[in-house]
């Protein structure tokens, strides 16, 4: 039996966007491959269809899709030859092309003068369209060619700088966001034209049409120079073939909207009342459409969709599907993502397996959905579990996949679940390296799924712990550590590994590494300034220092206000309590850092100051920055990045490795401070 190989990430297929046709005859998906030539990903759009699997287009960047009938695909992409040059950046251009299931070539079917991200097809070829508006240059959805060219040389001529006008200014995984929203726009066939349907300075979030496409619903916020202020959202009706709104339900702060879903005779709205903060799980109310009455339907409480972690997916799904009044939807409890159904104010389990269910489809009670299942790659299965594709099974055949076994330690008043790899050729009698590793989030598990990396260290004959401490995603108020950071989530990830060290006693206590990433960088940054006992750690895009983060983070504002129950001027001493550098004169393990120049959730400053502290101190530090990648880098980075990544880190790790027959006591003299 083989090892799990460093690169065998990018040996799975990533699948994802899972759909039925609108009779549910067929079903299509698309199927993510890494590029290791060109450094990249491709993707495929593939269809069901009598228990039969096919790939359908071949071009490589069809990352999403949607049936305009049963036989038609619509998908966006660009096959005849990008612009170059200079003006590559500034083509605002969408096209939109079609595709028969029963073959031949995709054909361009739309194109459109401004970027679309949502496309809602109607009667007779028109459509509704979720597009762009550039501030400044609101009419390019006209399509006037010397505008076009007015637009661009304002572009050309301000290249050098950028000017902010507002807070967020950028977003990860895209850029400087210039001050665009999102508007509604109606495309109508016959004469090719876009009429702009919303109000100027009114971004769209969602829209969802009613089943006899009369009536479109959407969720609003108004454009100001602070966007992360809860409490302006509102849900409003659109008449369609009038282009008349009319409001139905604002936000408060007791109310934050979250996703609609239409049932015969009313909006089931999934929304949050906010009671701990940005991380309140939602509940379930309903919207009568004749009396406007907005009436709770379901106390819930927990979260909606997969924070399952996993390094090998790629792109998403749906995960909330209404079928007549019957809401389905997925929702991470405890350690895994099942998917659960609301039928008459009353919530009950469909499908229940350890794992994770990262989207589905239902279509007359016909299920399929796409899993994280067995200790396996993403495959495709039915509503009774039978396995339907075949896509990875080949990665891990004759290899080493180790199995997590369960290690939960009691706290005062909870437990805290964790989960532990035994390492390949495992022999009781002998002693073996350990590598604990906390997730991101925090409101975000880790469950009983295969995760690369991990299983990576196991081969190479390492133990790995992970746990899911306060803070931690599926168990309701759980989620709530504002105001905690670094206190009882640490307290209970030291705990948990002290059991580990207690049940396992081939795990070499002289041997200890730790690694994590976002909030698992975070309480990196704060175990070395706490304690002594590990022998190397690896910090990926980490918080260090919540007063620069408020200021750089894409949600600083609003997430290091709310995370830690105060802000630079009504509680600064709370606030430097709370950040990693404050205690960096305190470190002695040697730390790795790890960032991205374009992450702009945790920018590169917070290594920055981290990886300058330590070596002022005399302390061993390295800091790997990687060009063109964001928060996502260890997820859906580049293939050589993400293989160099892991390299970096396993390198630190087998590098700074003893011997301890050899070697009394730990090296650095004390566990903990």
């Amino acid at each position: 039996m083989k090892p799990i190989s460093v690169d065998d990430f990018s040996k799975f297929k990533y699948l994802s966007n899972l759909s039925f046709s609108p009779k549910g005859e067929t079903a299509a998906f698309v199927v993510t491959e890494a590029d290791s030539k060109a450094n990249g990903y491709k993707s495929y759009i593939w269809t069901y269809e009598n228990k039969k699997l096919k790939k359908l287009t071949s071009f490589g960047k069809e990352g999403s899709f949607q049936y305009l009938d049963e036989d038609t695909l619509l998908f966006p992409g660009s096959r005849e030859g990008e612009t170059k040059g200079g003006q590559e950046e500034v083509n605002i251009e969408s096209k939109y092309y079609r595709i028969s299931l029963s073959g031949g070539e995709a054909e361009l079917a739309y194109t459109f003068p401004i970027p679309v991200s949502k496309v809602i097809p109607l009667d007779k070829g028109d459509l509704i369209l979720l597009g762009t508006v550039v501030p400044g240059f609101e009419d390019l959805y006209k399509g006037d060619k010397k505008y076009l060219a007015t637009y661009k040389k304002h572009v050309a001529d301000n290249k050098d700088y950028e000017v902010i006008e507002q807070v967020p200014w950028w977003w990860n995984g895209t850029t400087y966001t210039k001050g665009a929203y999102t508007g509604i726009f109606k495309y109508e066939a016959r004469t090719k034209k876009l009429t702009w349907l919303t109000k100027k300075n009114i971004s769209v979030l969602d829209a969802k049409i009613s089943e006899d496409k009369k009536t479109l619903y959407y969720i609003t916020n108004p454009v100001t120079p602070l966007l992360e202020m809860v409490g302006r959202g509102e849900l409003l009706s659109m008449n369609i073939s009038t282009g008349r709104s009319t409001s139905l339900l604002k936000e408060n702060e007791k109310l934050q909207l979250g996703d609609i879903e239409i049932g015969k005779d009313y909006l089931l709205i999934i929304a949050s009342d906010n009671s701990y903060g940005i991380n309140t799980d939602p509940d379930f109310y309903k919207l009568d459409l004749k009396t406007k009455n907005l009436s709770l339907y379901a106390r819930y409480g927990e979260s909606i969709g997969s924070s399952v972690g996993s390094d090998i997916r790629y792109g998403g799904g749906q995960v909330v599907k209404m079928e007549g009044d019957i809401l389905y939807f997925t929702s991470t409890r405890y350690d895994s993502c099942n998917l659960y159904k609301l039928e008459k104010g009353v919530i009950s389990p469909v499908i229940d397996k350890p794992g994770s269910i990262d989207c589905f489809d239902i279509k007359d009670g016909k299920i399929l959905m796409i899993a994280l299942h067995d200790m396996k790659g993403q495959e495709i299965y039915d509503g009774d579990l039978k396995q339907i594709s075949k896509f990875n099974g080949a990665v891990t055949r004759d290899k080493y996949v180790a199995e997590p076994e369960i290690l939960n330690v009691k706290r005062q008043g909870y437990e805290v679940h964790g989960f532990v790899l035994k390492p390949m050729n495992y022999n009781p009698k002998k002693k073996y390296p350990v590598i604990l590793d906390v997730h991101g989030g925090p409101k975000t598990v880790y469950g009983p799924v295969f995760y690369h990396e991990m299983q990576y260290w196991a081969g190479k004959e390492y133990f790995v712990i992970f746990c899911n401490p306060t803070g931690s995603d599926g168990r309701g108020a759980f989620s709530d550590i504002r105001g905690q950071y670094g206190t009882v989530d640490y307290e209970d990830i030291m705990a948990l590994l002290d059991k580990a060290l207690r049940t396992y006693p081939s795990m070499d206590k002289d041997n200890l590494f730790e690694t994590g990433g976002s909030y698992g960088g975070f309480m990196t940054n704060w175990i070395i300034g706490h304690t002594n006992r590990f022998r190397a750690c690896a910090s990926q895009r980490s918080i260090s220092n919540w007063f620069s983060f408020y200021g750089v983070s894409d949600i600083g504002v609003r997430f290091a206000t709310d995370q830690n129950a105060s802000d630079p001027w009504s509680n600064p001493k709370k606030l430097w309590e709370h950040s990693p550098i404050k205690y960096a004169d305190k470190v002695k393990t040697p730390t790795l850092f790890i960032h991205s120049f374009e992450d702009y959730r945790c920018p590169i400053d917070q290594g920055y100051q981290m990886f300058t502290s330590l070596v002022a101190h005399g302390v061993e530090a390295r800091l790997v920055c990687f060009r063109g990648e964001n928060h996502e880098l260890s997820r859906s980075g580049k293939p050589a990045h993400r293989l160099k990544r892991l390299n970096e880190i396993t390198g630190w790790f087998d590098s700074h490795k003893i011997d301890s027959r050899k070697t009394k006591g730990h090296p650095k003299g004390g566990r903990k401070k």
